[in-house]
Formats: structure tokens, C-alpha cells, sequence
């Protein structure tokens, strides 16, 4: 993989192709469940990778990047694998990467926390991991490389190895620094961090995507590559697909998808209207087309809790 970015191309959208998000969630989860299970199928997870590649690279871009947030939480790491292999190939889609690249970014982002398995009941715990705790974990990526070993060549097994590594040489397992780490690893990184950020744990609650993108943007040069977190913001915009905004007309929406070219006018669904009701009428409004309108604040967890609350027992929006 080259290690310069290109610029991204505009999405495709080619006649006839259909994809069911749902047929492409049960085909990760059943590559997750059976590699878990049953073992390593290297084709079960090319077909389930695959299929992924193809909805964001010609038909389902932003909605598969608004499901990303919906999905599952019942069970910790079959969600954070599926979520880890959407967002990353996703990531892989914006900045051109070529369909082999984007394959391998999908095993990375696919194989490099299977070995946390072995430490989920740290994670059932409500509170902190301590030191201990946090060095038996960090095992988790050596259990990773030897569950597919034999399966995936040296080039995807050592970024499995580096996912965690950090470029000023304070990551783990063997504090790698700056142009050691790949590229799929620093790839993969970012978008583990930010999916772990953005979805709960037993001991926290989960961050907006708008937080998660603030805390990743103060680790540039530490832990992330500056390149990788420049082209990541642009990736997921400065307002995340899933973000619930406040307009400067006073309307409270949802980020319903992004407008690429200009990361500041994203398209919002509206769910409250100016007095604060429900807004049933299903409107939204393109940002880049009105140009009077405009993102004032990006709201916290408790708040986007308080008006799903608000508006879910009355059915009169379904997110």
C-alpha cells in the first residue's frame, strides 16, 4: 500500500446494484459467530468483507455508516468486530484505496481483537482496568496473530500485531513508532479507537461522535499518524453521520450523511422543530443549498438520550 494518500473520487452509484444492509450485517455476524466458534474460514470471511466493500464503493455509503451506530450491543465483541470492519472500509472508500487494499484493511480490521475473547470478563466489570489488568489484555494482540496464522500472509498478521501501536513509541506489544507501523495498522487504529469511543462499556458511557473525533484529533502525533487523523475527520466530517445538532434556526436534527466536498454542511434530519415539538413531516435539509442555515452546537450522550426518550414512545421517530 502506498503510503500517500490520493485524493478521494466522488461516490458511485451504477445501475442496478442493490445491496440489503441486512443480508450484509448477518453475513458479518455469522463470519464473526463462526470464526468463534468453529474456527477460521478464510473464505466465509473473504465473501462477508467482500459484500461490504462493494455496498460503500457503488450504492450504500451513508447508510451504512448511519447503521454503524445502531447496530447491536448485546454482545461486546462480535459488535465492535462488525463495527471495526464497516467504518474501516468505509475509511479505506474515501481515501481511493484500491479494491486489494480495501480487502486487506477488511481482514485487519476483522482479525486483529479476535484474541480479546479471551479478556472479556475484564470488560463486564463497572469500572477502569487496572495496571495488571491492562498488561494481561494487551496479550490479546499476539492471541490475535496466532489465530490466523497459517491463514493471512506476513503483510495483514503484522499489522494485526501493530493496530495498537502508537506513533511516539507508546503503544503496544513492542512500542513501534512512526514509519515502522503500516499503514493498515495505522488505518485500522483509528477506527478501532473511534469505535470503541462512540459505542458504551460497562464502566463509561459513550462518547458522540463529535467527542470521539475531539479526543482523537488531541492524540495526533502522539498516539495516530497526522495524515491518517486529517483524512479521518474528513472521512467521518467534522459533524459524524449519527451527530444530533442544533441548526441556528432553531431546529434540532439528526446527521442523516455528509456532504463530502464541504464537511461543515452536512444533509440533518429534522426531529424537533422550533418550539421544540416533534417534527413529523420527515423533513431535512441540505446544508450545502441553504445558505442562511447552519450547525450552532453538536449535542452530548445525555442529551441525544433525552430527546430519543422523548420522542421513541410515541413512535414518532424511529432511529
Amino acid at each position: 500500500m502506498d503510503n500517500d494518500f490520493n485524493q478521494p473520487k466522488p461516490n458511485e452509484t451504477p445501475n442496478g446494484t442493490e445491496v440489503s444492509l441486512q443480508q450484509l450485517y448477518i453475513g458479518l455476524f455469522d463470519a464473526v459467530n463462526f470464526t468463534l466458534s468453529k474456527g477460521v474460514n478464510k473464505q466465509h470471511i473473504e465473501q462477508a468483507i467482500n459484500g461490504v466493500v462493494k455496498a460503500f464503493k457503488y450504492n450504500l455509503y451513508n447508510e451504512l455508516l448511519l447503521y454503524f451506530y445502531q447496530i447491536s450491543k448485546e454482545n461486546y465483541i462480535i459488535s465492535h468486530i462488525v463495527n471495526n470492519v464497516i467504518l474501516a472500509i468505509g475509511f479505506g472508500v474515501s481515501v481511493n484505496l484500491s479494491k486489494d487494499d480495501l480487502m486487506d484493511l477488511g481482514f485487519c480490521a476483522f482479525c486483529h481483537d479476535f484474541g480479546m475473547v479471551e479478556y472479556t470478563h475484564f470488560f463486564q466489570k463497572g469500572h477502569q482496568l487496572t495496571n495488571d489488568e491492562n498488561r494481561m489484555v494487551q496479550r490479546h494482540t499476539f492471541d490475535s496473530v496466532k489465530k490466523f496464522e497459517g491463514v493471512f500472509p506476513e503483510k495483514i498478521l503484522n499489522a494485526i500485531m501493530d493496530v495498537h501501536e502508537g506513533v511516539n513509541g507508546q503503544g503496544y506489544p513492542r512500542g513501534k513508532t512512526g514509519i515502522e507501523i503500516s499503514f493498515l495498522a495505522k488505518m485500522t487504529a483509528i477506527c478501532d479507537v473511534f469505535e470503541a469511543l462512540t459505542h458504551p462499556r460497562n464502566f463509561r458511557r459513550e462518547f458522540t461522535a463529535y467527542e470521539a473525533i475531539k479526543l482523537i484529533i488531541k492524540q495526533k502525533d502522539k498516539v495516530f499518524d497526522n495524515r491518517v487523523v486529517k483524512r479521518f475527520v474528513e472521512f467521518v466530517s467534522i459533524y459524524p453521520i449519527g451527530s444530533f445538532v442544533i441548526l441556528n434556526t432553531g431546529e434540532t436534527g439528526i446527521i442523516k450523511a455528509s456532504n463530502r466536498t464541504a464537511p461543515t454542511k452536512p444533509i440533518v434530519h429534522i426531529l424537533l422543530n422550533t418550539k421544540h415539538e416533534a417534527e413529523l413531516s420527515g423533513k431535512a435539509i441540505n446544508l450545502l443549498d441553504e445558505k442562511m442555515v447552519y450547525v450552532v452546537n453538536s449535542l452530548d450522550s445525555k442529551a441525544e438520550r433525552e430527546i430519543l426518550h422523548f420522542l421513541k414512545p410515541r413512535g414518532e421517530f424511529n432511529l
